[in-house]
């Protein structure tokens, strides 16, 4: 699970209350992309918020963000390892280790949330990098524009539930999937808000509508992986919840690993925790 949180040209940035709650429930590194001199401009595998915030406050330093697009990705790490290189965005290209550079320019960068299968993988190469290199670059090449009505139906069609997101050097921007807008800004999801809580701590949202933000690991996989509950965004005690199913559906109940260890004991025992 991750979000991607897409600024359109001419809308101010979100705020750091905003993308610090992305960070807090997306922690495995994150990055930046926009279009500069015709090209995308990339920085990536910020791996602590601090080191992300700084970078965010350079580039708004030498650019005018609020005049481009921009796009944020904050990572939770299903397929390749936590390391800085796996974080996105990725350049659109043949080659791993071109994608695994921090910072460069691209013709075409590309965003992913959610879970890809059937993509070989490797701790060195996410789903993601997988599928922008064994589809999205062979379709580059083949169609000449990937921005074009074929190609993106091809892309649509390719995503099994994910949120894709693909920018060019002119700062043409083309979203895939269901996406969340907020104030003028797209949210791949919005897993990373606060919610309101109720009894012992566990949060409870009473008019979240069901999002497509973790079904797309449900759908991907078909049954629920109990054993690997970080792949759906979810926290190591989820795996002994009655819930845990639910949740990577929709969305957690719990903010918190706290929540989460606190949610699972009640399941298992409602006596020791409920009045």
């Amino acid at each position: 699970m991750c979000v991607i949180v897409y600024k359109p040209a001419g809308c101010p940035m979100p705020g750091t209350q905003t993308l610090k709650s992305c960070w807090t429930t997306n922690p495995d590194g994150a990055g930046m992309m926009f279009p500069a001199n015709d090209a995308v401009r990339i920085r990536k595998g910020f791996m602590e918020w601090n080191a992300f915030e700084d970078a965010l406050s350079q580039e708004a330093a030498a650019a005018n963000l609020d005049a481009l697009p921009v796009a944020l990705h904050f990572r939770i790490a299903t397929h390749g390892a936590v390391k800085p290189g796996c974080c996105h965005p990725f350049p659109v290209c043949g080659s791993a280790s071109a994608m695994r550079e921090t910072e460069q320019v691209a013709s075409v960068g590309f965003m992913h949330n959610g879970v890809l299968s059937g993509l070989p993988t490797t701790d060195a190469v996410s789903d993601s990098m997988s599928f922008a290199k064994r589809v999205l670059s062979p379709l580059d090449r083949m169609s000449g524009d990937l921005f074009g009505k074929d190609a993106s139906r091809i892309i649509g069609a390719s995503a099994q539930g994910s949120r894709f997101l693909l920018m060019d050097g002119s700062g043409e921007v083309r979203t895939f999937g269901r996406w969340v807008a907020e104030d003028g800004i797209m949210f791949s999801n919005d897993n990373f808000h606060r919610r309101q809580s109720y009894g012992f701590g566990i949060p409870f949202e009473p008019n979240a509508p069901a999002q497509a933000s973790l079904f797309d690991a449900y759908e991907a996989f078909a049954e629920i992986d109990r054993d690997n509950p970080k792949r759906y965004g979810l926290y190591e005690a989820c795996a002994g919840c009655d819930l845990m199913e639910e949740c990577a559906e929709y969305l957690p109940y719990c903010a918190t690993a706290e929540d989460a260890e606190r949610m699972a004991a009640a399941c298992q025992d409602p006596a020791a925790i409920l009045p």
